[in-house]
This record gives structure tokens, C-alpha cells and sequence, in this order.
């Protein structure tokens, strides 16, 4: 009979976790040391293993991420590497390490969590539900040469990431209260990406104010700048970066710049999405990052609407959900409280899709989710209303 252990580890203990990564998710045999790398920028991760027999067979990582939950920042975990080797497959461990995972939430307070999937549909049935697929615009430089013309008040100025960190980290953590659904990895992981060099950081400027931050790469001579992060506070920093690609048309052919659910760079300058160069795609390597409710006392305080409805939630995987609740707008806040009787019923997936707000109510009934009426439809619209949600962090 196999024994069956799972071990928390932390700091200088978590080779087990990445030796699963590394098998799970690079070109193997070959070189573990590049993820073992990793390990000092793990400081504030939990690890939870799966033993078989004393051995390493199955595991995942929480992280620590703030995220702007509807305007407000709240404790949030994020999933990652869940990893099973081929011999523990198909035996329910990757399932049981997350329902630890939530009592571990739980226990830290983290009211939300998030994660990139390996397969959706496992996740939905963990309660996950998928944000706005992430996508890329693909504009050719050459297209902006015509913006070099604009006289625009304001300043960039390029750095290294080492010279650049404290401004990016900043303004990120900055730019992070105006983005719903956006996180940022804690600091300790943030010095990989300085440690590595291999990101430019340009700040935009408006005087002495920083109102954008850009990182991007250089693949090559005539090949593409591939922009990692892209944020502004305004258009005047947003075309202070484009028009720096603009200087790039005879070095570059590509610019790569991830969007958000709500950005629409066809509409920014003319011409630039004719042509075979000019298109925007989903993100090929990795499927959307999906979201989830882990605590729902959580949603005190979230920004919301008008008005007020009772709802059942059920919660397969955190039974400490399982109540009637009253949801009420109170002064543009959120007001959570335990109710003795309910309107209607939500299962998580279907809590966690309205408030990060990007599904149509409609759709609910077909998923399985929730048998709504137009009545609680309409109290559910006004008091969450419609929101796209941006992840940001990768990991």
C-alpha cells in the first residue's frame, strides 16, 4: 500500500518542487540548474509537496500577489508550477494539493487566487474561471515613422534594469490601483528580473512626474522589440513610447506590445495594422489566466454599484462558503454579510465570474453555474457592473 505524505516547504527546502517543474514544464533530460536558479527568489513562496513512498511525485507553489480586486488591493495567492511526475498521475494528487492550498489561503487570509492552467476545464471544477484572453499587437516600426512628427511635451529616457528597478517596481505598485484584477509579484521575485538583464526599462515623463513605464527586448538586427510591459497614465506617455519605436524603423521590423481587454491600438494611429505586419493575436504560449473567490467576507469593500441581492453560494472545495449571503452596495462599497434566507443560488465559479467581471449572465445556465431570473440579473448587473480584468503578474 502506497503512504501518502504531504510536506510545506520553504526557503533552501523546495529542490523537490522544482525538480517536478523542471520535468514537468522544460526540455528534459538536460540542464536543472536553470531553475534551480530560482530558489533565492522563493523567499516569501510556500511549497506544498506530495511524498509517494517517500518519494517527490506531485506539488505546486503559493505566492504571495496583492491584486486590485473592483479598485481596492486585497491578499491573493497565486498557483504555480503544479507539477505531477508520470508515476503519480491520474491518482488525484494535483486535486488534493489544491484543496490544501485553499485551507492554506484560508489561513493566511488570502481571499482570492489566481493562476495560468494547464488544462481550464480541471480548474473550473476547482472553482477557477478564466479571465479575457491576453493579447499582443503586432505593429510594424516603419508604420510609426509618421508619429516622429508629433510634438509631444514630455520626456523618455532609457535605462538597464538593474538602473531601473526601484522606478518600474514603483510605478507598477502605482499603476496597480487603476487596474482591476492587476497584481504584482512580491519584491523578493521581482530581483529575478534585474539579476537577469535582460529587459530595457524606459520611463515616459511629464515634467518631473513618471506616467509610464515600458520594459522590452531586442531580438536582433531588422528582427522585433518584444515589450513586456507596457503602462501609462495617459496618451501623452502612451505616444512618448510609440514614437520611441518610431526611431527604431531602421533597426527593428516588429514591435510586440501586450494589451489589455479594454486597450484597442487600431484606434491609436493610422495605418499601422495594414499589411502582414500589422495584427493583434492571442498570447500562443500560454491559455489565459483563470481567477477565483477563496473567502467571501473577502469582497468587504470592493467598489461597487447600487443595490443589494441575497445569494446562496455553493463551494464544492471551501465548504466555509457554503452560506447565504447579503450582497449590498452601501455608499459605493460592498457590504457582506450572512442572510437567513436567499433570491437565488451562485455556485463559486459563478461568484467568482461576477466579480471579476467579464462573463455574460446569460451564460450561467448552459455552464451549469446558476438558474437565475431577469429580476436577479438585473440587481446582480447594477451592483457588479461590467469589468475586464487584467492579471499582469506571470508566474
Amino acid at each position: 500500500m502506497n503512504k501518502v505524505e504531504i510536506k510545506e516547504l520553504r526557503g533552501e527546502d523546495v529542490d523537490p518542487i522544482l525538480e517536478l517543474a523542471f520535468y514537468a514544464f522544460f526540455p528534459t533530460p538536460g540542464n536543472i540548474e536553470q531553475i534551480m536558479k530560482r530558489k533565492p527568489y522563493m523567499k516569501e513562496d510556500t511549497c506544498l509537496v506530495l511524498y509517494e513512498n517517500e518519494k517527490p511525485v506531485s506539488g505546486l507553489i503559493c505566492k504571495p500577489i496583492p491584486q486590485n480586486v473592483r479598485g481596492v488591493l486585497k491578499d491573493m495567492c497565486g498557483i504555480s508550477e503544479v507539477a505531477t511526475n508520470p508515476e503519480g498521475r491520474r491518482k488525484g494528487y494535483a486535486k488534493k494539493l489544491m484543496k490544501l492550498s485553499f485551507e492554506k489561503m484560508r489561513e493566511f487570509n488570502q481571499g482570492f487566487s489566481t493562476l495560468y492552467p494547464f488544462k481550464e476545464s480541471f480548474y473550473e471544477r476547482l472553482g477557477y474561471v478564466s479571465f479575457p484572453q491576453i493579447r499582443t499587437a503586432i505593429i510594424s516600426a516603419k508604420s510609426l515613422v509618421p508619429m516622429l512628427d508629433l510634438k509631444l511635451n514630455g520626456t523618455v529616457e532609457r535605462m538597464d534594469f538593474d538602473e531601473g528597478f526601484e522606478s518600474y517596481k514603483n510605478f507598477l505598485k502605482e499603476i496597480r490601483l487603476s487596474i482591476h484584477g492587476m497584481g504584482v509579484l512580491h519584491d523578493a521575485e521581482l530581483e529575478r528580473y534585474k539579476d537577469e538583464k535582460k529587459l530595457w526599462v524606459v520611463i515616459a515623463k511629464e515634467g518631473n512626474e513618471t506616467i509610464g513605464i515600458m520594459t522590452y527586448t531586442i531580438t536582433g538586427f531588422w528582427k522585433d522589440a518584444r515589450v513586456r510591459d507596457f503602462y501609462y497614465k495617459n496618451s501623452l506617455a502612451k505616444y512618448l513610447f510609440l514614437q520611441w519605436f518610431a526611431i527604431h524603423a531602421d533597426q527593428i521590423k516588429n514591435v510586440h506590445i501586450p494589451i489589455k481587454p479594454d486597450e484597442f491600438p487600431e484606434t491609436w494611429f493610422n495605418d499601422t495594422f495594414w499589411g502582414e505586419s500589422g495584427k493583434i493575436q492571442s498570447r500562443d504560449w500560454v491559455p489565459s489566466c483563470m481567477g477565483r473567490v477563496v473567502i467571501v467576507e473577502a469582497l468587504n469593500g470592493i467598489n461597487v454599484g447600487q443595490g443589494q441581492i441575497k445569494i446562496k453560494v455553493t463551494d464544492e472545495h471551501c465548504e466555509w462558503n457554503n452560506k447565504n449571503y447579503n450582497f449590498e452596495g452601501k455608499e459605493g462599497k460592498l457590504s457582506v454579510e450572512e442572510s437567513p434566507d436567499y433570491e437565488c443560488e451562485l455556485t463559486i465559479q459563478a461568484l467568482s465570474a461576477v466579480i471579476y467581471g467579464c462573463y455574460n449572465l446569460d451564460d450561467f445556465v448552459y455552464k451549469g453555474w446558476a438558474k437565475l431570473s431577469e429580476e436577479n440579473k438585473e440587481k446582480i448587473k447594477n451592483l457588479f457592473p461590467k469589468i475586464s480584468p487584467f492579471l499582469h503578474a506571470d508566474f
